[in-house]
């Protein structure tokens, strides 16, 4: 449990720090962005991603309607 927490930690400051409607939401939302650009910048994957053979792509799925929202990194057509 300690690992989750310590993973979920900077989100949750971020968080903290601006009043949400809905906290929950917003944390996942930053959570997952940052989750994101961590991988964006990992050693092995940024040549991938500054060459354009890769993208990463942090998106949020809403359990309420089904619809997936593209948060960053979409690759444009």
């Amino acid at each position: 449990m300690q690992a989750i927490a310590e993973a979920l930690r900077p989100a949750y400051e971020e968080t903290a720090k601006a009043k949400h409607a809905d906290p929950v939401d917003a944390m996942i939302r930053i959570h997952t962005k940052q989750t994101s650009a961590g991988l964006r910048s990992n050693a092995d994957l940024a040549p991938l991603v500054k060459k354009g053979e890769l993208a990463v792509v942090s998106a949020y799925y809403s359990l309420d309607t089904g619809r997936v929202e593209v948060l960053t990194g979409a690759p444009s057509a």
